[in-house]
């Protein structure tokens, strides 16, 4: 028996039906969606905050990136950090460190003052879902958590699709910096609730495995920063990008050989991952949620950059499509007893197939309809599992592990994440350059087409102005098919992952 199994306390038991548990939900809900908003919550807001600050264009996703190596860093030992303090303790810690941490980030005069705080405050944001995750599974017995844990995902998910929105608004109408300083009301009533409503766990003496943190510091720090700013530095056409790939490589192997001979002693309890059904759910939220924020980055830029639609439009039609995923989280957990994990994974995920192949039959007319049933099914397909495998994940965990385990859980799902916005940015991006380059050689007046287009418009033989409005038609329309082509990546990608659904271990049917 290890050290860790000796010293093992015990998890307080599930909570009976009442306004305890109910407020329990509602404080991990609050937690969680306060960590989820704040990573996309200034993307909208960055050219605000670049002149303000005298920072240019690439220097400001700085920004974004600090915030991530933070986050990334912190969450996959979370459950060290629930031992070595408490749950009750690290959850009030991590709470107000978020909230000072924002508040120097709203406070900073320099780009360098804002990048270390945003630095220290993805650190304190790292556990703060993990916990949440882990509180509720103690709190709600086995068939119980995947409907709890469905409210749970709507925060976690639905967070990073609310964080522009709120974002755009604050920079627009306030100031950039009420992107952080809005953390500060929040952050006080999810203290008062943590206090109020969260069971303590008592610590544990455990020893810190510093050796495996800093090989974790600088696998992660050197993955981050390379998916971050790999579109800057021109990809591997930089030396900067090959150091870094060479860093997180031979720096990710070190990590898990060395945790692999060491055993619990580890800073992150790896052996966790010996279990097929935690690591089929942990790769699976990866995966299906890194194709679930290619939405979030494609739909806005298609609806208000493409199409012309007016912000309002644009978030009622997002907003419809993330209410359907909402009724999905709710029906899945009510009928998983009846058709069994392995059935609803696959069905999931067919969905989000099927939702991205009609996605991808997006044309430069479409409308709102158009654009909302494909991405209700795709919203639909990922809440109906999600929740449930947030549950599936703990099936064969001790209660002393789910901690550890929400932190592992969500360091994968976090690390496929990033990969999916870097995936989903790089391949608009040069998919927009090469059709502009295949298709600019039909403009020309031998073209039927363009010769109907140039009839459409009144040019009035203004070549200047003829040339512009070309230029620009090229432009939206090279866009659109970059991001339609995407989308049927994404569909074989929501198919791909089917097999994984062989490797859950599946739950008694029940009428």
């Amino acid at each position: 028996m290890s050290n860790a199994d000796t010293n093992a306390v015990a998890a307080p038991p599930p909570l009976p039906p009442g306004t305890q548990r109910t407020m329990l939900l509602l404080t991990a809900l609050m937690v969680s969606v306060m960590a989820a908003v704040d990573m996309t919550i200034v993307s909208v807001a960055l050219p605000y905050m670049a002149g303000n600050l005298g920072a240019g264009p690439d220097q400001i996703t700085w920004v974004v990136t600090m915030f991530t190596c933070g986050q990334a860093l912190v969450i996959g030992f979370t459950g060290h950090l629930s031992r070595l303090l408490g749950r009750r303790r690290l959850a009030i810690i991590v709470v107000v460190g978020f909230v000072a941490s924002s508040i120097g980030c709203g406070l900073s005069q320099s780009l360098t003052e804002i990048v270390i705080f945003r630095f220290i405050q993805g650190v304190f944001s790292g556990p703060l879902i993990p916990l949440s995750q882990s509180i509720l599974v103690d709190a709600y017995p086995a068939e119980e958590r995947p409907k709890a844990l469905s409210i749970w995902a709507v925060g976690v998910l639905g967070g990073p699709a609310l964080g522009p929105i709120v974002g755009g608004y604050l920079a627009q109408d306030l100031d950039w910096r009420w992107n952080f300083w809005v953390n500060l009301p929040i952050g006080v009533v999810a203290v008062l609730l943590i206090l109020r409503f969260v069971r303590a766990v008592p610590s544990q003496r455990v020893r810190t495995d510093l050796v495996g943190l800093v090989l974790l510091a600088i696998w992660v720090i050197s993955l981050q920063v390379m998916l971050d700013q790999g579109d800057t530095m021109d990809w591997f056409g930089a030396v900067e990008i090959w150091v870094l790939a060479i860093l997180a490589f031979t720096f990710a192997l070190a990590f898990i050989a060395r945790g692999i001979v060491v055993g619990d002693a580890n800073i992150m309890r790896l052996r966790l991952f010996a279990d097929t059904n935690f690591l089929a759910c942990s790769l699976l939220v990866a995966l299906l949620g890194s194709i679930f924020l290619g939405s979030l980055i494609m739909t806005p830029e298609l609806l208000i950059d493409d199409y012309q639609w007016e912000v309002v439009t644009a978030g009622l039609v997002m907003g419809a499509a993330g209410a359907c995923g909402v009724v999905g989280s709710l029906v899945g957990g009510r009928i998983v007893g009846f058709f069994g994990i392995r059935l609803m994974v696959l069905v999931g995920a067919g969905l989000m197939a099927v939702g991205w192949l009609r996605y991808s039959g997006l044309n430069p007319d479409a409308g709102p309809v158009d654009v909302f049933v494909p991405s209700a099914i795709i919203m639909f397909g990922l809440f109906l599992i999600f929740p449930l495998l947030a549950a599936q994940a703990f099936r064969n965990l001790r209660p002393d592990e789910r901690d550890e385990g929400a932190g592992l859980f969500n360091f994968v799902k976090t690390l496929g994440f990033s990969f999916g916005v870097t995936f989903v940015g790089t391949m608009i991006y040069r998919g927009n350059l090469g059709n502009w380059t295949r298709y600019v050689g039909d403009v020309s007046p031998g073209n039927p087409a363009f010769e109907q287009f140039l009839h459409g418009p009144p040019l009035s033989g203004n070549l200047d102005l003829t040339a512009a409005v070309v230029a620009d038609e090229l432009a939206r329309q090279s866009h659109i098919l970059a991001i339609t082509q995407l989308a049927e990546i994404l569909a074989v990608l929501a198919l791909l992952a089917m097999p994984l659904a062989l490797l859950l271990q599946p739950q008694p049917k029940t009428a």
